[in-house]
């Protein structure tokens, strides 16, 4: 009998301690795309037509996640394996505790790249060597990541983060149309020229519909202003440089239209070190970024607006890009048709084309629906660009493309 109470006691400690560690939800996903598309580029003024297109298709990341919620603590674990020119393999974790009226998030991630080492698989070193070179390692360094804390009026993010929107409220088609605000950055739509960077910002909500936040960045370098902006002064003591920035945002509902607006500036400086001394190099930045969305019920028009200057102090390099979208999005029940008409202009000095603006044009209409459990999209876009006496003067695209998408 005595055993026996031992096996039983044995038994409940064992299910009060498997209890908590099968408490986590678990979930698998994947996605794909299926699409076929025909285009068509003139390079510049005079050049011929060059068509191509065809079938193709694409499998979305695919990801292992599962989450827990144990009172005030909730925490989510992800593994994904994706591919954008390599093999990312990232494992990440997010978690939130609430004290008091205060809650507390952060989450880090690690991104185990595998481009490989040979020439044949990416081109990051000689063919048949396996030696180890930058190109065929991981990460490199520890993840950053920012800490926020809030008590649903006030919100305070330190670290590394998106800490001023960039405004962009438009949406496209499935079809290559839309122009990224800047070549070197695909996922930086129209608006203010900022992306996620170290500093520290203080978010306040005014009302149930209005909130500002303002922002400042300090760091190391000369080639991160805000997250995008790049030196443009000739800085050479990189390592001893040091950037600074700071912004402010606001957004707010207005009956029927959303407003958000953006305005940050940010600068470089050469500080020079121990054996060279601090030259006068120096870059600034100033951005803007407006977006309005207004809602009509089945017609949402929108509005997204930008701008940046880049400006050398010594050297008096200067770029200017300015760029506007407006469009609207009709519903038809479950359907949806996208219109987008966007316009970039690009303006370098004393660099650049006898400091001719390169301006780009571009439109995009789009359909989309659902078949069963699959997206179809539908999309029509063009682009071109003027400049006078440019490389692309007078170049032209046109692009028909159909998507289908499931996610699983």
């Amino acid at each position: 009998m005595k055993q026996l109470s031992k096996i039983m006691m044995a038994a409940v400690a064992s299910v009060c301690i498997a209890v908590p560690a099968f408490a986590w939800d678990f979930n698998a996903s994947g996605s794909g795309t299926a699409k076929f598309n025909s285009s068509s580029t003139t390079a510049a003024t005079g050049a011929n037509a060059v068509a191509h297109g065809g079938f193709a298709s694409e499998g979305g990341s695919l990801s292992l996640s599962s989450s827990n919620t144990d009172g005030a603590h909730s925490a989510a674990l992800s593994y994904t394996l994706d591919w954008d020119g390599n093999l990312d393999e990232t494992i990440a974790l997010s978690g939130s505790k609430k004290v008091g009226d205060w809650t507390g998030s952060a989450d880090v991630a690690y991104n185990r790249d595998r481009p490989g080492c040979v020439s044949p698989d990416n081109g990051t070193a000689t063919a048949g060597s396996n030696a180890t070179v930058s190109g065929c390692m991981g990460q490199t360094g520890e993840d950053t990541m920012a800490i926020t804390l809030t008590n649903g009026t006030m919100t305070i993010k330190l670290g590394d983060a998106g800490h001023l929107s960039n405004q962009n409220v438009s949406s496209g088609s499935v079809a290559a149309g839309q122009r990224s605000f800047e070549p070197s950055d695909a996922d930086l739509g129209v608006g203010a020229f900022v992306d996620g960077f170290h500093g520290v910002s203080l978010g306040y909500s005014i009302s149930d519909t209005m909130s500002v936040t303002a922002a400042y960045q300090q760091v190391a370098g000369t080639g991160d202003m805000l997250g995008t902006g790049t030196a443009v002064d000739g800085e050479s003591e990189m390592a001893n440089g040091s950037t600074t920035g700071s912004g402010f945002g606001f957004s707010g509902d207005f009956g029927i239209a959303k407003v958000g607006i953006t305005v940050a500036s940010g600068s470089t400086v050469d500080q020079g070190s121990a054996t060279v001394t601090a030259v006068t190099n120096s870059t600034a930045m100033a951005t803007t970024g407006l977006g309005v969305a207004i809602d009509l019920g089945d017609i949402k028009p929108f509005l997204s607006f930008g701008s940046y200057s880049l400006t050398g102090t010594k050297y008096k390099n200067k770029l200017e890009v300015s760029g506007s979208e407006f469009g609207t999005t009709y519903a038809l029940g479950s359907d949806t048709i996208t219109l987008l008409i966007g316009s970039v202009v690009e303006k370098e000095s004393p660099l650049g084309v006898a400091g001719e603006a390169l301006t780009i044009a571009s439109m995009e209409l789009g359909y989309s629906t659902t078949a069963g459990p699959a997206t179809l999209g539908v999309g029509y876009g063009t682009q071109t660009q003027a400049q006078t006496g440019g490389a692309t003067d007078g170049y032209s695209m046109s692009d028909i493309e159909v998507n289908m998408s499931l996610s699983f």
